[in-house]
């Protein structure tokens, strides 16, 4: 299986189109169904845990394994974080008006007194530069349906014993005090016919204001199979070869360049949980 560097941007609505195992039947259950949503759009989301490396070679000097998370690879100002920050204000389709991507959570409907309700995480289409003045469903994407409620006290936190050391910088934040969490489920990323899939996935975030006018403190994480991350072959010119196992990007993969190893195991299966920061903000929405 072959796919492009931006697979792990596209797990949030950005290159290819997400889909959902085992989603729930919502027929029937309290009229979630028809709720009006009340729409949030990401304004920032950030990979905090693991990092990816790549192998640099710039002659006549030495390679070196560069942690370009956050820091632009050598002779390029590309870093991971920065392309899904370009792809959510960028247009480099100005023609269309319409940012180059997206991703929104819907509450069907908002709920801040702890009972249970239903979110959707997925892509949509954004108006540029000011996409808080309209949003509308992708025609390439579904959204992802969750169970939701909110707390509170702590809603989701890293897993204990899964965050590499030494830790990386910045650390992870978590939703605490007034915030929501989502009931786990398996997701399966589909990019250009390419499944990734991530189990126990979860998305939680801080509410501000009552009802809320922001999230904030946003989390996100989810567990990829090394049997998963082998088989994935990631094509980029900056790789030796051209292309490499998804593996080969993550601390402890298959052909990492990186000393340290941040491998994981969950349900007794190797592999790496993934965390995400993130922050969102209102936008008015049509159907």
């Amino acid at each position: 299986m072959r796919t492009s560097i931006c697979w792990l941007i596209g797990m949030f609505g950005m290159c290819s189109p997400l889909h959902a195992q085992n989603s729930p039947d919502w027929l029937g259950v309290d009229g979630f169904e028809f709720a009006t949503p009340t729409v949030f759009r990401f304004t920032d989301l950030d990979l905090r845990d693991p990092h990816v490396f790549l192998p640099i070679t710039i002659a006549p000097f030495p390679t070196l394994c560069v942690d370009f998370t956050d820091t632009a690879i050598p002779t390029t100002s590309i870093s991971f974080n920065s392309l899904i920050q370009n792809s959510y204000n960028g247009d480099t389709n100005p023609a269309d008006g319409i940012l180059d991507a997206s991703s929104l959570l819907w509450f069907r409907p908002l709920r801040q007194n702890g009972s249970l309700a239903r979110v959707d995480n997925g892509a949509a289409d954004c108006l540029a530069p000011t996409p808080s003045a309209g949003c509308v469903a992708s025609l390439t994407a579904s959204p992802t349906p969750y169970v939701y409620a909110s707390a509170a006290g702590s809603c989701l936190a890293p897993i204990a014993g899964t965050i590499g050391l030494p830790a990386y910088m910045p650390a992870i934040s978590t939703p605490s005090a007034a915030c929501f969490v989502t009931a786990a489920k398996t997701l399966v990323f589909d990019n250009g016919g390419t499944p990734i899939t991530l189990t126990s996935a979860q998305i939680g975030a801080n509410f501000i204001g009552n009802p809320a006018t922001a999230l904030n403190n946003g989390l996100i994480r989810g567990f990829l199979r090394e049997v998963d991350a082998n088989q994935v072959i990631i094509s980029n010119p900056a790789l030796p070869g051209g292309s490499v196992p998804l593996s080969g990007l993550l601390p402890g993969g298959q052909g990492s360049c990186s000393a340290r190893n941040d491998k994981d195991t969950h349900l007794g299966e190797t592999g790496w949980w993934f965390y995400f920061n993130f922050t969102a903000s209102p936008v008015v929405y049509s159907e």
